[in-house]
């Protein structure tokens, strides 16, 4: 179970990484991609936060701006 939920959260900051990759390169606007990763950073944040809690640390939340670099 918590392979799944580890794939997913891997496909999802995947997929939030491709769209900021589109951004960067002209393809789409920041507004658009903004729009696009909202709800995908979203629900990694609320899963970062449910570990966190877990395991009795502070969250780090992703942001758009740190979907360029290395997480």
């Amino acid at each position: 179970m918590v392979d799944d939920e580890n794939e997913d959260l891997r496909e999802l900051l995947a997929t939030a990484r491709a769209i900021h990759f589109a951004y960067l390169h002209n393809a789409i606007t920041r507004q658009q991609a903004k729009r696009l990763t909202k709800p995908i950073l979203q629900r990694i944040n609320t899963t970062v936060e449910l570990i966190a809690k877990e395991f009795k640390v502070k969250p780090r939340y992703i942001t758009f701006q740190e979907l360029g670099s290395n997480l």
